[in-house]
């Protein structure tokens, strides 16, 4: 194993955190640079809103402090649908949906040494972002969330099916909070991406250590 490597990285991570690219720069640093104290091993920068511009800056500066806290083994920064951005910004790698680039083609783009993450809604999708070549998946939405609205969340037998048929890591997604990690283990499901319960919080940090402490 190779802890600088971003797989072997995405093998250890059990929480991801979903960042926004903030009002400006300082504000990103200043939640990037807490969360990374309170030990986050996994970030996916995620604005819908921010010009490529804005992405670029804020995945070069989270790849930075990533290096800075932790030299040996950084934490993972991923970028939310933009491939070439994230080529650019020399982030972790990519998480796609259903409507992003196909796996297949970002994995063409990024070679071999990016993650690339997939959303999948059922064992279909999830079957087939493997073949693809994902490196892992987000599954759900498994509650309802504050930041996402969703038509209905994701049915349990597939968020089982998921959690015990695929050997790639699996993320649980959509309105994960504390109180609701031992109902998906029970489904075999113990990593999580978290968005709103965290980054949303009065104290980002100490949301993130209750999460990283249930989940050990």
């Amino acid at each position: 194993m190779n802890p600088t490597h971003p797989t072997d990285r995405l093998a250890a991570a059990r929480l991801c955190v979903l960042v926004d690219a903030q009002a400006d720069a300082t504000a990103f640093e200043r939640l990037f640079i807490a969360l990374l104290g309170a030990g986050v091993p996994m970030f996916q920068i995620r604005d819908k809103a921010a010009p490529d511009a804005v992405l670029l800056d804020r995945g070069r500066r989270a790849v930075a402090l990533a290096r800075q806290a932790n030299p040996a083994a950084p934490a993972v920064v991923t970028l939310n649908d933009h491939v070439g951005v994230a080529a650019a910004a020399g982030v972790d790698g990519v998480h796609l949906g259903a409507e992003d680039m196909h796996v297949a083609e970002a994995r063409r783009l990024l070679g071999p040494d990016r993650i690339i993450g997939r959303t999948a809604h059922d064992l279909d999708e999830a079957r087939a972002a493997c073949v693809a070549g994902a490196d892992c998946l987000g599954v759900g939405p498994c509650f309802p969330s504050s930041t996402k609205a969703f038509a209905s969340q994701a049915p349990r037998d597939f968020l089982r099916a998921a959690a015990t048929e695929i050997a790639l890591p699996v993320f649980a997604i959509g309105g994960i909070t504390p109180a609701r990690l031992a109902d998906l283990a029970t489904l075999g499901l113990h990593r999580v991406a978290v968005s709103a319960a965290i980054t949303a919080a009065p104290d980002p940090a100490a949301a993130a250590r209750a999460f990283l402490a249930a989940l050990r």
